[in-house]
């Protein structure tokens, strides 16, 4: 009985033996695969298999192009590791290129368009450990650690933005900036993200930031912009002032801003006291595809040399003129779509197609857009020299149709669109009478956007095709010191991404695009691309103590 009870016993211990191996392997399995998992995506173990999708060069479409990752060694790692010895010298600690994606990494990982810039990110990561780091902010949760990158208070970061921070310099970019989509499409057809993470470690880590300039010697009130002027400056230009007629353009500016001029631009028969005509400057200074940016409203007094120029660039601002010669501005009401009670505070509509709305596809994106205003405003219109154009509507990419401004001639390209609207509503006075109804297909314009595409050349640069643009907006107190500091609204966000769309970052060697349209990349490479430590390990590991363990137990059964 005694030997009986001792084999029960021991069956019973060989049972519990088995239960806990077989518990603890799985667990064991269960953690391995985690452990591996993550370093497996920190670490990029992965085999890319998208050449075949990719053949242009065998290049792939998740690993760093040569060029790209040559610009970086040669441009801002030696800017970086400067800075460190300058700061180790000094007892401080060094920095990093951080790159922050503004949602968590799996959020980030199981988008199909996210996931391109991730890896770029990640390979730069790999390539430059001691230069560049990357990091995660689930800023629905924590938006107060994304507060030092807005512009200003007002301004909003989406999880989908991508921040780019070096010291005290930053980008934020949207993550529409990385990809290429044809005029009026929502799908993009290319991805681009090599050139702008470029473009966004150039401009964080040199040693001069791009500047912009308020113009002064118009009558600009400068002194009522300083929310304007701060906002500019967060989105990383140098601001300065700028008497056009007698002070030389800086080189390095890309921005010149008129905020609500009230005397006209000197140009041939008006020259001043130096002889100069400030209308061939600013020609001049567009022509190296640079920007423009103007503020009036309904008070603005008629400018006729700069109103002519404008034309050039199918803006008009709307004016009735009585037969004694007088002018008078629109004053656009609307006693619908109003923020206050007598209508003259615009609620603006978002146009939705074109190049200008690229400017608010973010905003848009969200479920309740940011209301925009337009106090006191006048309206723009399409000059005569450009020809309306109509874009169809592509219900199946949910683009709808919209009208755009065409000039074509002597070589010269420029497309004019919306980027505000007043609502159907809205009507235009003249000295407080009605003058003019808004329709539904005829809506006053309050901001437009007009662009020129040019082939550049520079020293030292390949030749790229960059635009020009020029931007004018119907209000002058849409960029009011109260509205910009209040976050009800979003014009400030508006001013943040026109001054990202019209800003121009240079990279100093040419970066390809990669194709993503015909090569099904959504739904292929997030399964192609798989890492292969916890593929082989995972799949070796399980069959190897399986076998280990069933090889034990039937040798302990035959010899015990």
């Amino acid at each position: 009985m005694k030997h009986i009870e001792n084999n029960s016993d021991r069956r019973m211990g060989r049972k519990s033996l088995g239960t806990l191996l077989t518990v603890l392997v799985v667990a064991g399995v269960i953690l391995l695969n985690l452990v591996l998992s993550m370093l497996g995506l920190m670490n990029l173990w992965q085999v890319d298999e998208t050449v075949d999708h990719f053949i242009s060069h065998n290049e792939t479409l998740y690993t760093l192009t040569q060029p790209f990752e040559t610009l970086i060694q040669d441009s801002a790692v030696p800017m970086v590791d400067k800075i460190n010895l300058e700061r180790t010298a000094e007892g401080e600690d060094p920095l990093k290129i951080n790159i922050i994606f503004c949602a968590d990494r799996d959020t980030v990982w199981e988008s199909d368009v996210m996931r391109y810039p991730l890896y770029t990110a990640l390979q730069l990561q790999k390539a430059f450990p001691d230069q560049v780091n990357v990091s995660f902010i689930n800023i629905l949760q924590n938006p107060s650690a994304v507060q030092k990158y807005k512009a200003t208070p007002a301004t909003k970061i989406y999880s989908s933005n991508i921040i780019f921070e070096f010291g005290t310099e930053y980008r934020v970019y949207a993550l529409s900036k990385f990809f290429l989509t044809n005029s009026g499409e929502s799908a993009p057809w290319a991805y681009n993200g090599e050139k702008h993470f470029a473009n966004a470690i150039l401009a964080i880590t040199r040693a001069e930031s791009p500047v912009a300039c308020f113009l002064t010697n118009h009558g600009e009130q400068t002194e009522d912009c300083e929310q304007l002027r701060l906002l500019v400056e967060r989105a990383g230009y140098v601001v300065q002032d700028l008497d056009l007629e007698k002070d030389p353009i800086p080189e390095n500016c890309r921005m010149l801003i008129s905020y609500d001029p009230q005397n006209d631009f000197y140009a041939y028969g008006s020259l001043g006291e130096e002889g100069v005509s400030e209308i061939q400057k600013l020609d001049e200074y567009l022509d190296n595809c640079f920007s423009f940016m103007l503020f009036v409203d309904n008070e603005t007094p008629e400018l006729p040399n700069l109103e002519e120029f404008l034309e050039e660039w199918g803006i008009t601002v709307s004016r009735v003129s009585d037969t004694s010669g007088d002018t008078q501005n629109y004053t656009v009401r609307d006693t619908e779509k109003k923020l206050d009670k007598d209508g003259y505070t615009l609620i603006a509509t978002y146009a939705e197609g074109g190049t200008g709305a690229s400017i608010t596809s973010d905003m848009r994106q969200v479920a309740y857009p940011a209301k925009v205003i337009f106090p006191n405003a006048t309206a723009i219109q399409m000059s005569d020299r450009y020809h309306l154009k109509y874009s169809e509507a592509d219900e199946t990419k949910g683009v709808p149709s919209y009208r755009y401004g065409s000039y074509v001639y002597n070589g010269v390209n420029r497309t004019f669109c919306d980027v505000f609207l007043a609502s159907p509503s809205a009507t235009a006075e003249i000295n407080g009478e009605t003058y003019e109804i808004s329709t539904e297909q005829k809506r006053f314009k309050l901001m437009t956007l007009t662009s020129e595409s040019r082939i550049r050349q520079e020293e030292n640069y390949d030749s790229q095709i960059d635009p020009s643009y020029v931007c004018v907006f119907g209000s002058t107190e849409f960029a009011s010191d109260e509205i910009l500091a209040s976050d009800a609204y979003g014009n400030a966000d508006v001013l943040v991404a026109s001054l990202r769309v019209m800003g121009r970052e240079i990279a100093p060697v040419r970066l390809d695009l990669r194709g993503i349209k015909d090569y099904q990349m959504d739904e292929d490479i997030g399964a192609n691309t798989s890492p292969v430590a916890t593929t082989v390990w995972l799949t070796l590991i399980p069959a190897l103590i399986s076998f280990g363990i069933g090889i034990a137990v039937t040798v302990n059964r035959k010899y015990k």
